[in-house]
């Protein structure tokens, strides 16, 4: 199902784009569904201009400044909103962006199960605002026999004027057959043979940061619960933490590793398997939300955090400050990566500037877990 949201800008929120006006009298009669809705004429009369005068101000054209605030003020009286199907046919551009993450069927859903995407969307959603342009929003699966089809349709029917795409997972990207030059912006893009618009945050580093924390506070005893073994963002935490130990002359053993799918759950069971094993003296989350679980297990059974067992997130949602003690985790910035991701696709749209990579820089935050 695809979302839609389109800005209010008087109010700075938004609202389903199918939204109408109620229907209320005005110098012309009655507007709304039931009568005729105002149209630039009915503008252009009110305001005492013409119609390509009004269409100027309505559209950013240069006119004179008091004939725009008129103009404007004459649209709003009359609850007039720019045929945006209209706009389409003449400009052929449909004021629209769109998202679409491709989530893996066998895996968590992670878009339904988590704040993860809220954050990135309100990002993209502040320069969608700023930009005056509506907003779609998609999930798909990597398994989906029409997924080309998919993105060929979105190309061709006009329905947007640029893509932000999120694959999550590392497979062939196959459909970038059907994208042609369209505008469009990855998220982390794990094909690298093609030269592709990207914006990412440094995983690698963050999951570094995290390491020489655990190395400076002493722990020796070290475990990690990782993502899914096919997911980009956890494949590069997982070889950065690795690496950085090894560096540092400290083994992290395959009994030491256990590998989780973002939830909660999944952070308590893989807890609950490390004490049984190898009783750790800190574990590193690949994720808040299994950080989370793994702190759950850990006081299920009287355990400390973190003076018998330390214990690391990465992403830094809003349930990292809610656990008690507060978790020490990854800044993954999420907010500022929707930001980035929708500016550099108006970068794309309006100059064919390419290619875009952007990175972003996360932090460490330290708490109360390590």
């Amino acid at each position: 199902m695809i979302f839609r949201w389109k800005p209010v800008f008087s109010a700075g929120s938004f609202f389903f784009i199918d939204s109408i006006p109620a229907i209320e009298d005005n110098k012309f009669g009655k507007v709304g569904i039931e009568e005729n809705v105002a149209n630039l004429k009915d503008v252009a009369r009110l305001a005492g201009v013409s119609v390509a005068t009004v269409s100027q101000a309505l559209n950013g054209k240069y006119v004179n400044e008091r004939t725009r605030e008129k103009v404007l003020k004459c649209a709003a009286e009359l609850k007039y909103y720019p045929n945006k199907s209209g706009r389409t046919l003449i400009t052929g551009k449909a004021a629209t962006i769109m998202l679409v993450v491709i989530n893996s069927r066998g895996h968590a859903d992670i878009v339904n199960e988590s704040t993860f995407f809220y954050h990135i969307i309100q990002g993209i959603l502040k320069v969608v605002e700023k930009q005056e342009h509506s907003f779609l929003f998609d999930v798909k699966n990597w398994e989906d026999a029409d997924l080309t089809e998919y993105f060929t349709r979105r190309v061709h029917d006009r329905s947007t004027d640029g893509l932000i795409i999120i694959p999550q997972y590392v497979r062939p990207y196959d459909f970038l057959s059907a994208l042609g030059d369209f505008p469009v912006i990855f998220l982390n893009a794990s094909d690298v043979t093609e030269q592709l618009n990207t914006v990412y945050i440094d995983n690698e580093l963050g999951a570094r940061l995290i390491a020489e924390h655990f190395i400076k506070s002493g722990y020796k005893n070290i475990a990690i619960i990782h993502g899914p073994e096919d997911h980009y963002d956890g494949i590069q935490r997982k070889r950065s933490f690795l690496a950085t130990m090894k560096s540092n002359g400290i083994d992290v053993p395959e009994k030491s590793q256990i590998y989780g799918d973002y939830t909660i759950e999944s952070g308590h069971r893989g807890a609950a398997l490390l004490l049984e094993t190898v009783q750790p003296e800190a574990i590193f989350c690949a994720n808040d939300y299994m950080a989370a679980g793994a702190m759950r297990c850990l006081k299920e059974r009287g355990l400390s955090i973190p003076g018998d067992v330390a214990v690391a997130g990465y992403d830094n949602v809003e349930l990292s400050q809610a656990v008690f003690p507060q978790l020490t985790t990854i800044d993954g910035r999420m907010h500022d990566l929707g930001i980035a991701l929708a500016e550099n696709l108006f970068k794309v749209m309006d100059t064919g500037h390419s290619p875009v990579n952007i990175r972003l820089v996360p932090q460490l935050l330290k708490r109360g877990t390590a």
